[in-house]
C-alpha cells in the first residue's frame, strides 16, 4: 500500500506499511485486509478507517521535534485529515518513514510561508549578494552564500517580525514581568529591563555612564532566573568584555555562569 497516498488505520492502530491490499465488501459488509505478510482478515466496518487525499508540505518551511528529540534529513510530509484529527507520514532521506499525530509533534513553522516575509528575504539576500567580500581559499562570497544556506527563518525569532513588521506582538498586560535588580537599578533602568522582559524586540539607549552595562547584567539575571540561556553579542569585542568582567569581580563572582 503506498503510504503517500493512504493512511490505514485497524483498530484504532496505523497500518499502512504492513497492509498489502485492502477492500471493502458490501456482502459481508466487512473490510478484506491482505497484510504483506500473506494473513488475510476480516474487519467490521468500524474498525478500519482509510485516509487519502493528503496534502504535501514542504520540508523546509517546518522544524520538527518530539520528546525533545529534533527531526532531520526529513525529504518530504504528507499530512492526512480525519474529522477528528490530523496525522503527518514523514518521509527521511535514509529511507525510513513513519508515522505521526500532528498533535504529538511539536511544530515550529517559517515565517519565509508568508509572502511579504519571503519576498522581504529575496530582496536581502539580493543586497548580500553584492558585498564582494570573498573567501580566500574557495573565492565564494562569503555573506551571500551564508543567506544562502538559510531556508528556514522561525516565526519565534526576532528575525521574523523585521521581516513582517505586522506580526509583531506589543505587551497586552498578559505577560507582566516582575523582575528583579541583584545589580541595582534607576527609575529608566527598572522600565528598561521591564521592556526587554515583556516584549521580544527593545532597544536601550543612552550615552557613556548612564548604567546600560548595568541593565545588562540585570537582563541577564532575568532570564538565568526563568532557567533560560542568553548569548550577549557585538560589533565590537570591548562591549562583550565590559560585561563579562563585570559578572567575573570579586564584587559579584559571577563568572561561572559565563562560558
Amino acid at each position: 500500500m503506498n503510504t503517500r497516498d493512504n493512511m490505514i488505520f485497524v483498530k484504532g492502530e496505523i497500518k499502512t506499511a504492513e497492509i498489502a491490499f485492502c477492500t471493502y465488501n458490501p456482502d459481508t459488509k466487512k473490510w478484506d485486509v491482505r497484510f504483506t505478510n500473506g494473513k488475510k482478515y476480516s474487519y467490521a466496518y468500524g474498525n478500519i478507517v482509510w485516509l487519502n487525499n493528503p496534502t504535501s508540505l514542504d520540508p523546509k518551511a517546518f522544524h520538527i521535534s518530539r520528546n525533545g528529540y529534533e527531526f532531520s534529513g526529513i525529504t518530504e510530509i504528507y499530512e492526512f485529515g480525519s474529522q477528528m484529527d490530523f496525522y503527518w507520514h514523514i518521509c527521511f532521506e535514509n529511507g525510513k518513514e513513519r508515522d505521526y499525530r500532528r498533535n504529538d509533534l511539536r511544530i515550529r513553522s517559517s515565517c519565509l510561508g508568508e509572502k511579504k516575509s519571503a519576498n522581504v528575504f529575496d530582496y536581502i539576500k539580493r543586497i548580500a549578494d553584492l558585498c564582494d567580500i570573498k573567501n580566500e581559499q574557495s573565492g565564494e562570497k562569503i555573506l551571500a552564500n551564508k543567506f544562502k544556506k538559510m531556508s528556514y527563518v522561525g516565526n519565534d525569532v526576532a528575525l521574523a517580525k523585521y521581516l513582517n513588521p505586522s506580526t509583531l506582538h506589543t505587551f497586552d498586560g498578559k505577560s507582566n514581568c516582575v523582575p528583579v535588580f541583584p545589580f541595582g537599578c534607576n527609575n529608566s533602568q527598572y522600565q528598561a529591563v521591564k521592556n526587554a522582559m515583556e516584549n521580544q524586540i527593545s532597544v536601550i539607549q543612552g550615552p557613556p555612564g548612564t548604567g546600560k552595562t548595568q541593565t545588562i547584567l540585570n537582563i541577564i539575571a532575568n532570564i538565568i532566573l526563568q532557567g533560560k540561556t542568553v548569548q550577549i553579542v557585538s560589533n565590537n569585542n570591548s562591549a562583550t568584555d565590559n560585561v563579562y568582567e563585570k559578572l567575573c569581580s570579586p564584587k559579584y563572582n559571577l563568572g561561572f555562569i559565563a562560558a
